[in-house]
């Protein structure tokens, strides 16, 4: 699946850029996250997530590159007897953040919950920008 789209954010590019270099930070906003640690390069994140009847615990590796404009970001999860890979790119220009993200699910998750991912996907996206653009705002 593909998800894009673009969110306005009434601040300076750098500010943004530097709010969302900071994965920590970034987690804040993200529904469901118990524990981030650093390993290398790579941030093990830990969770509690859920899609209509099918809730649980997962475990992702995320690694976010910086680019000349944004980011790119690399996730690898598996809770609920699912795999979930995706791959992001995050544009941001002075006052917006422009995104794609190309999202894999297998196993239980793409097969009971596959009417069901759409909808919570794009609620979880709301929610996560949502949050972003309000702290950054404020920052």
């Amino acid at each position: 699946m593909r998800y894009q789209g673009s969110i306005e954010v009434n601040a300076k590019k750098e500010v943004i850029l530097n709010f969302l270099g900071n994965i920590e930070l970034v987690a804040s906003c993200f529904p469901g996250i118990k524990d981030i640690k650093k390993d290398g390069d790579v941030y093990i994140v830990k969770g509690t997530a859920g899609i209509g009847f099918i809730k649980g615990d997962y475990t992702a590796k995320v690694k976010m590159q910086r680019t000349n404009d944004g980011f790119k970001l690399e996730a690898q999860g598996n809770g609920m007897n699912s795999n979930v890979n995706i791959n992001a790119n995050i544009v941001v220009e002075e006052g917006r953040i422009n995104y794609t993200a190309d999202v894999n699910v297998s196993g239980i998750l793409a097969s009971a919950g596959a009417r069901l991912m759409e909808p919570a996907l794009n609620k979880i996206l709301n929610q996560l920008f949502d949050c972003i653009r309000k702290k950054v705002e404020v920052s």
